[in-house]
């Protein structure tokens, strides 16, 4: 079977990787409705739960968090994804519609720079040590060299060397079956869950954050929201 996809120019010791015989050749390309056939539809609260803003319990996740994961987009349309890790509150919330992210020295490939002075789009993925669920936040982004910004971005005493303030478009959590199918984690001495969740737990502060409406879209779920979660972890995760 040829593949459908005949149009990549990318070259590989001066082949079009096009012209490449490979696995992905062997299979083919499904649309969208026969996705929704296989996976079905979400629910009302699922389907809208995104908010335009940080709430204050998003906030408080994003501040604690250690690790996140970044997306940017190239001139060439290709995404690409780079992991990020610093002490807890390096990501710093300007206001509830800006993320201020620190540049650390590194490789200077500069691909996530170069990406976003091309093409704003942004998503990225926070998470807590301890927390099986993760906040997701899109967004357009660009780069600062502002000399206050960096310093206030500083990290074992050193400014940042650039940073990347993200005007955030959507903000969303997600639930924890990733994280729980990847045993992604045993414990965490520095207690980042507990300081998040303040003796509550994921579900129960994002509900909190937009309470009405969460109220108005979970409808007879909102009962038994807990339930269904604990539910969907122990027998849905495969």
């Amino acid at each position: 079977m040829s593949s459908p996809h005949t149009d990549t120019e990318h070259v590989d010791d001066g082949v079009p990787q096009s012209r490449i015989p490979t696995a992905a050749q062997r299979y083919r390309p499904i649309s969208m409705a026969r996705i929704r056939e296989v996976v079905g539809f979400p629910e009302r609260f699922i389907a809208e739960k995104k908010a335009t803003k940080l709430g204050e319990f998003a906030t408080r996740f994003i501040g604690h968090s250690p690790f996140f994961c970044m997306s940017t987009v190239g001139a060439d349309g290709q995404l690409d994804t780079s992991p990020r890790g610093d002490p807890p509150g390096s990501v710093r919330i300007l206001d509830p519609w800006t993320l201020a992210i620190p540049d650390r020295p590194g490789n200077k490939l500069a691909d996530s720079h170069e990406n976003i002075t091309g093409h704003p789009a942004v998503g990225l993925v926070f998470f807590v040590p301890g927390l099986r669920e993760v906040i997701r936040v899109n967004g357009d982004a660009f780069v600062t060299d502002d000399p206050e910004l960096l310093d206030m971005l500083s990290a074992d005493g050193n400014p940042a060397v650039l940073a990347t303030i993200v005007q955030v478009r959507e903000v969303f959590g997600q639930c924890g079956k990733a994280v729980i199918r990847a045993r992604l984690w045993e414990g965490d001495s520095r207690g980042l869950a507990e300081a998040v969740t303040v003796g509550g737990d994921f579900y129960t502060l994002t509900i909190a954050e937009s309470a009405a409406k969460m109220a108005d879209t979970l409808g007879e779920l909102a009962g038994v929201l807990h339930s269904v979660i604990a539910d969907e972890y122990k027998n849905e995760l495969y």
